[in-house]
């Protein structure tokens, strides 16, 4: 009779907590279509769910069974984790929706542009009191001995120990960024930032041309475009070729000579911090002041915001839009406008700003936007820079940073970059995969990168074929491209093949911030495929994760690592 009884109850608290958590699930929905009484209805219900269950949990019961032998354990632990789960559920979850409530789309708008910040100070005064909440369930839990339990309970609780154990150090994360965060967003003062829009049609390492660019000021989330005399001056500056940067004559000597001087050209190096560096650089000499960071995207990562912003209008009545942005902004302008490159580029830089606003206006799901910005993320398409030490760390907290590593302890970096050469918009029709092979007794590491040409004739625009080449006795169709291997620090490249690419009296070779860098010219001919690879022999010791590098193009470029390359390197957390 008693053992009845008992089971009964125990598949009472199984329903409770199962409907819990299905409630719980209903949260995000509820977030992205902004149903604030959606919101404290899952709370509520959810609440009650919970409460049910640790009410049943306490009785005598359940007390006596968890000293029974062989099972009382699992028992126990089904007790703690209802605890645990009641505890949560009181006393952080209503915080939390609380905080849900105020973060919906249409309450983190701003008039004129910008997010409201408002949501997230609160949040910071919150913080402390879900961690604390969450630390008060870990204690219910820590006692547990899953090596004790049956594998169907081991699996249930396990899921709660694996939730507790995960937001504890997130939330410690997101205490210790948000006020960072917050000062980037103008809460301290004004902030101006200067975002760059990297043209992958004609290729750059980190990206493509970086001509084009847009000076925002942000205040106290406000964001609004910077235009007028001092945005000017720097501007034609860059174009002017008016910079004279401080970079050391040894990474000069790997890049073309006009690489410092005009801003086009400041994205040939795969070392971010040096790309904004320059622009810094270029801003302190034409306004006398420093930029409080710089940003780069290209036409690539656009499209994804536009999937979670929806299309945006423009001046001739079309529109651009997801499917439409990369087309429109890297081929269609240039063959629309044919040699007169500065309409293009004016076309390129209107289309953006529009663009641009629209992000800025905040009229999209933070949902949506988070996860197409990740998505550019993942592919290498946005990169930043901040001259504050503490803001910067957040680009290498979110993998932004672009940065050529100082050593092979968090990641053992090795890249294969691409430089136009050919004065042209041909790279939209270039796609790239890479490969990775490894011979760990040897200690070698082979990095290949092949290229494929679409080139689809040469009635092409003049502006979209290549300018130097007739200078060279080379079609017009044919894409020249500076192939930049940067290997491990530490490390040595042994070997090239094409040992001298296809010009020789361009190869050049060295080093840049610790990594042994060569750079070899290759002939992309229209319809070709074309592969080159770089050996290295790799330094003694241990080596973190290993992590491929490329310059991103119009589409994916898959990466492959080999299976040979286990031994060598661990696996990425």
């Amino acid at each position: 009779m008693v053992g009845g009884v008992f089971a009964l109850q125990a598949l009472e608290v199984r329903d409770d907590l199962m409907a819990a958590k299905l409630e719980l699930s209903s949260l995000t929905e509820a977030y992205k279509t902004g149903d604030a009484a959606a919101l404290e209805s899952i709370g509520a219900e959810t609440l009650e769910l919970t409460t049910s269950a640790d009410a049943t949990v306490q009785g005598p019961l359940w007390d006596a069974a968890s000293a029974l032998p062989f099972v009382g354990q699992n028992i126990a632990a089904v007790k703690s984790a209802t605890e645990a789960t009641h505890i949560i559920v009181r006393d952080a979850l209503p915080a939390g929706i609380e905080l849900l409530g105020v973060m919906t789309p249409d309450k983190l708008k701003v008039e004129g542009g910008g997010i409201n910040l408002v949501p997230f100070q609160e949040a910071q005064q919150t913080l402390p009191q879900i961690k604390t909440v969450l630390a008060d369930a870990r204690t219910k839990i820590s006692g547990i001995d899953r090596e004790a339990l049956l594998p169907v309970v081991d699996d249930a609780v396990g899921q709660l120990i694996s939730v507790v154990d995960e937001a504890g150090p997130m939330l410690d994360t997101v205490e210790q960024l948000l006020p960072i965060a917050l000062r980037m967003a103008g809460v301290e003062g004004p902030r101006d930032y200067l975002v760059l829009f990297q043209n992958n049609a004609e290729i750059r390492a980190t990206g493509g041309n970086a001509a084009t660019s847009t000076l925002i000021h942000v205040d106290n989330g406000s964001i609004q475009k910077v235009e007028g005399k001092p945005v000017d001056d720097f501007l034609v500056a860059g174009i002017n070729g008016d910079l004279r940067s401080d970079l050391p004559a040894e990474t000069l000597e790997l890049y073309e000579s006009d690489f410092d001087q005009f801003s086009q050209n400041f994205t040939r190096t795969p070392d971010f911090p040096t790309t904004a560096s320059l622009f810094n650089q270029l801003w302190q000499q034409t306004n006398e002041s420093q930029l409080d960071g710089v940003i780069s995207i290209d036409p690539v990562a656009l499209s994804y915001m536009l999937a979670a912003t929806g299309p945006v209008p423009l001046d001739d009545g079309t529109e651009i839009n997801a499917d439409n942005a990369v087309r429109l902004l890297l081929s269609e302008a240039y063959e629309r406008f044919g040699t007169d490159g500065l309409a293009a580029d004016a076309y390129f830089s209107d289309v953006a700003s529009r663009v641009f606003d629209k992000v800025a206006s905040g009229s999209w799901g933070p949902t949506a936007m988070i996860d197409q910005v990740m998505r550019a993320v993942g592919e290498q398409r946005i990169y930043a820079w901040f001259p504050r030490e503490d803001e910067n760390a957040l680009t290498s907290e979110f993998k932004v940073d672009g940065a050529l590593t100082a050593d092979n302890m968090a990641a053992t970096q090795v890249g294969i970059f691409l430089n136009n050469a050919s004065y042209s918009k041909l790279e939209y029709y270039l796609s790239t995969s890479m490969n990775v092979t490894c011979d760990a007794a040897a200690r070698t590491m082979t990095t290949s990168l092949t290229m494929v040409s679409t080139v689809p004739g040469g009635n092409l625009s003049q502006y979209t074929l290549a300018w130097r080449n007739p200078s060279l006795h080379i079609p017009r169709t044919t894409m020249i491209l500076d192939t930049l291997y940067a290997a491990p620090p530490g490390s040595t490249i042994t070997a090239i093949d094409p040992t001298d690419g296809d010009m020789t009296k361009w190869n050049r070779d060295g080093a840049e911030k610790g990594h042994p860098l060569s750079s070899r010219t290759m002939l992309l001919t229209m319809g070709e495929t074309k592969t080159v690879s770089f050996t290295t022999q790799l330094p003694e010791g241990e080596l973190g994760p290993l992590e491929v590098r490329y310059s991103p193009t119009v589409t994916q470029t898959p990466v492959t690592v080999d299976a040979s390359c286990a031994a060598l390197f661990p696996a990425a957390e």
